[in-house]
């Protein structure tokens, strides 16, 4: 399944709504509109509510992102992890990590 990103501002917060696979194909873009929000808000979410398959790629795009808000005092969240995204980011043991 392709990967689509929108983006929605409100206020000093911006969401990445994040829909398909995230893999080593897809992860690019990702990280560009991750990155791009972290530059341009205070708070940053990213809405894993329409992903279906997460592999390293994407976790490390999120924690990378989660590094560099975390550096620029910036706050960074994902939200709506479920299914086979929520159980993968729980056995790597990033999902507390990322969802706080």
């Amino acid at each position: 399944m392709a990967l689509t990103l929108s983006t929605t501002r409100d206020a000093d917060t911006i969401t990445v709504s994040v829909a398909g696979d995230v893999d080593l194909s897809t992860v690019a873009d990702l990280d560009h509109a991750v990155l791009a929000a972290v530059d341009d808000a205070t708070g940053v979410v990213v809405d894993l509510a329409a992903v279906t398959f997460i592999d390293s790629a994407g976790i490390n795009t999120l924690l990378k992102s989660r590094r560099l808000a975390d550096e620029r005092g910036r706050h960074f969240r994902i939200a709506n992890a479920t299914g086979v995204v929520h159980d993968v980011l729980d056995l790597t043991g990033v999902l507390g990590h990322l969802s706080g």
